[in-house]
């Protein structure tokens, strides 16, 4: 129960994500640019701080983790190209059909067994997602392009949980996280040329730091570390509070229109994070990453 609870409170405080994104004004592909890089950073040096710089070479079979990057860079474009186009509960709710993919697809791949928490938590859940997606902004239909888009975010959510999940068997949370970051921000240079503006201006500074260090650095190496905790399929179900969390800040902090529809959506998803909070076990054994054993000294025998 203790580790469900620390996922939905992290998924909770992902809400402020989207706030930050609508309020910089910069291109999503500079703005993701920024995270991931400020991130790589950010973990590089708190790896050096603590002296376990050995954390920062590059796993056995390194490609799983370019790979995992790659996933990365695709899904936070298209999320944040989602929030560019539509308001950022429309986005955010679009994007979070991700929980259904993970709910299908995460027994497949994982050593996990189909959850029945999560699949009856499931069921409310996406009552909440649909009601308060039909809510639109103010009322208004959403654009066919951030479907779309959102859609794609969504997919390429899922399959990132679940690649990150199975990474998390053999290579330890930071040195995923930071080779994760690292690749996703070469793969994404390519696509910055044409972007209106590249240096973030005055406040935005701040806010970008805080969207690089906080929200994707820290965020994500607790993200990690949960993971061996926690079923793919519950942290699907968790996730979607960060919708309510964002529709909710979006409300208080951008003036964006809540609704009755918004708020009845909203009950229905906290009632069913509560749901696999309470009911759904942690992993009873998680797997710890294999420790590394030393090299041969030089001149050791065979």
């Amino acid at each position: 129960m203790r580790w469900n609870l620390a996922v939905a409170g992290l998924a909770a405080s992902w809400g402020f994500i989207s706030v930050i994104v609508a309020g910089v004004d910069l291109d999503a592909r500079v703005l993701v640019e920024w995270r991931l890089a400020l991130a790589a950073l950010a973990v590089a040096a708190l790896l050096l701080a603590a002296r376990r710089a050995e954390l920062l070479r590059p796993p056995p079979r390194a490609w799983r983790v370019l790979v995992v990057g790659a996933l990365l860079a695709a899904h936070w474009l298209l999320f944040f190209e989602t929030i560019k186009r539509a308001s950022v509960a429309v986005a955010v709710l679009t994007v979070y059909t991700a929980p259904i993919f993970l709910a299908a697809l995460a027994p497949m791949f994982l050593p996990e067994h189909r959850s029945r928490v999560a699949l009856v938590a499931l069921a409310p859940a996406a009552a909440g997602l649909v009601l308060m997606a039909l809510a639109g902004d103010e009322g208004g239909a959403v654009a066919p392009a951030a479907v779309a888009l959102g859609l794609g975010a969504a997919v390429t959510y899922a399959a990132l949980v679940i690649a990150t999940k199975r990474l998390t068997l053999s290579v330890e949370p930071a040195t995923i996280a930071f080779w994760n970051y690292a690749a996703a921000a070469v793969c994404l240079l390519p696509f910055l040329g044409g972007g209106s503006r590249v240096l973030p201006h005055g406040a935005e500074v701040l806010w970008v730091a805080v969207l690089g260090i906080v929200f994707t650095a820290l965020s994500g190496l607790l993200y990690i570390w949960l993971l061996r905790r926690v079923t793919a399929q519950a942290i699907g179900i968790l996730a979607y509070l960060e919708p309510v969390s964002a529709a909710l800040l979006a409300w208080a902090i951008l003036g964006e229109e809540l609704g009755a529809a918004v708020v009845v959506g909203g009950a229905l998803v906290v009632a069913a994070g509560l749901l696999v909070v309470v009911a759904e076990p942690d992993e009873a054994s998680p797997v710890e990453a294999p420790p590394v054993r030393p090299l041969p000294s030089a001149g050791a025998g065979e």
